[in-house]
């Protein structure tokens, strides 16, 4: 840094660089210098040297910053690490953010960003070389490069700053004042006079800084001025080089009505022949001369070329509609074509589809069968020679044995039952049918004592006397029972001599 100068404003009034206290610096501006870009502005105002690039309206990234009724805005200032005496830190710093912020905030006012909803428009601004006032000179640099990318604006930004020098308030100061001085106050507004930026860093008074407003507004104008000029010249077109391209694109435009360059020669050059002649002070005599002749000789040569042309061109538009049906209809034939085509491809693809499927399917399952095939072959061949395959192969063995004897067992109570019975089964049979019709006269015997002991009950009372004799008579009675029963069959029932008993005085 530079050792501070005894005065910075000088007893005539000038200040270090020649300047008055109403004077800005020399202000040089270039439009469109980054290609890639969609508008830029190179702006060199003293010593600074300011780049800025406008990209947008594009989609805004991260999609979570996008806004649904308008376009977001970001403005990013940044100082090259080489722009100043001592190198500063590369990256974003506090004054840097700062300085972003309010000049976002400048734009926001004049940017029409409602027309472009869930869009950003990004404003890059790099300082090439910083001599104070660098922030204004970005924002005035910004306006133009915004306006070079098209992008809608109520009007452009302007911006100046004013401060205090020893003791007086002077406009747009130096990097001597801005070091040394004692007030510096930014300010940006719109070409109608509207404030979108204030800062100040120092101590004004009011009427310091309303001598200052005044300043600035006078610096501003000058300012737009310069950006309006720029603009036009890259935008706007003199009137003549307008009506000289609409002629060429009528011309162009329409073949048959213009007339081509070549009728105009003979009349050119008969023009020249006069002036010629009227130079030389020769008068032009009776008879034609060789410009008549050429021209007489030539207009007709040109109007018969202009009706073969012509005719050629008819010719040739015949010739095309005629070729372009015959393309229209071969194109449609080629579309039959690829379209039966393509129905067959799919159809046989479907097939080689459904064929590979099926194949694929078997060859899955014989893989399986083969698989545990393998398995038990390799769970068999794990058990060779162990005591367990031995024991297993016993009982197998054991098993077959028992089941060979059960059934030669079964072959021969098969053949048994088949033969005639024995006299023994006979026999058995035989008794089990005795034992039958035994049981039936048991349960009949009983029932009828049952019904004859009710009605001999009122009787035994009566006949108490005569029970002796009916005692001898019922023993008689008991003998003879039995031989009847001999007589029945070769098979003896014993009974119980209790109903026995009972049995006679029911015969009774």
């Amino acid at each position: 840094m530079s050792d501070k100068p005894e005065k910075l404003i000088a007893d005539d009034g000038l200040r270090l660089d020649g300047r008055r206290a109403d004077e800005i610096r020399p202000m040089k501006i270039e439009i469109g210098v980054l290609s890639r870009a969609d508008g830029s502005c190179y702006l060199e105002w003293g010593r600074n040297k300011i780049l800025v690039g406008v990209f947008g309206p594009r989609e805004a990234h991260p999609r979570r910053s996008q806004r649904a009724d308008s376009a977001v805005i970001r403005y990013r200032y940044n100082m090259a690490s080489f722009s100043v005496e001592d190198r500063a830190r590369p990256g974003p710093s506090r004054r840097s953010i700062e300085i972003s912020k309010v000049s976002r905030e400048a734009f926001e006012p004049v940017i029409m960003a409602e027309m472009f909803p869930k869009t950003a428009i990004d404003i890059f601004v790099e300082v090439l070389q910083a001599d104070a006032g660098t922030r204004t000179a970005a924002i005035n640099a910004s306006s133009i490069a915004l306006a070079d990318a098209g992008i809608p604006m109520k009007g452009l930004i302007t911006s100046c700053a004013f401060g205090k020098v020893d003791g007086q308030i002077v406009l747009d100061l130096n990097k001597e004042e801005d070091n040394y001085g004692e007030a510096d106050f930014p300010v940006a507004m719109t070409q109608d006079g509207e404030i979108t930026l204030v800062q100040m860093d120092g101590h004004l008074t009011p009427e310091e800084i309303k001598k200052g407003m005044e300043l600035v507004k006078k610096g501003c104008k000058e300012i737009l001025e310069i950006q309006q000029a720029v603009l036009r010249k890259k935008f706007e077109t003199p009137v003549d080089e307008i009506s000289e391209v609409v002629t060429g694109a009528e011309k162009e435009g329409g073949k048959e009505e213009a007339v081509p360059a070549s009728e105009l020669a003979p009349e050119v050059v008969v023009e020249e022949a006069f002036e010629e002649a009227e130079e030389l002070g020769a008068g032009i005599s009776e008879e034609p001369s060789e410009t008549d002749i050429l021209s007489s000789e030539v207009v007709p040569d040109f109007e018969e070329e202009l009706e073969e042309d012509i005719e050629e061109e008819f010719e040739t538009e015949e010739e095309f509609e005629a070729e372009e049906e015959e393309f229209e209809e071969e194109d449609i034939e080629e579309e039959a074509e690829f379209e039966a085509e393509s129905e067959e491809d799919l159809e046989e693809d479907l097939e080689e589809d459904l064929g590979e499927e099926l194949e694929e399917e078997e060859f899955e399952e014989e893989a399986l069968e083969e698989e545990a095939l393998e398995e038990e072959a390799e769970f068999e061949a794990s058990f060779e020679g162990t005591p367990e395959l031995k024991e297993f192969e016993e009982i197998e063995a054991r098993l077959e044995k028992e089941t060979a004897s059960g059934e030669a067992e079964e072959e021969i109570e098969l053949g048994s039952e088949t033969e005639e019975p024995s006299e023994e089964e006979a026999s058995s049979e035989e008794e089990a049918e005795v034992e039958e019709e035994a049981e039936v006269e048991e349960e009949a015997e009983v029932e009828e004592t049952t019904a004859s002991e009710e009605a001999i009950e009122p009787e035994r009372e009566a006949e108490s006397e005569a029970e002796t004799t009916e005692v001898s008579t019922e023993g008689a009675e008991a003998e003879e029972e039995p031989e009847e029963e001999k007589s029945e069959g070769p098979w003896k029932v014993v009974k119980d001599p209790s109903e026995a008993g009972t049995r006679g005085e029911k015969d009774e």
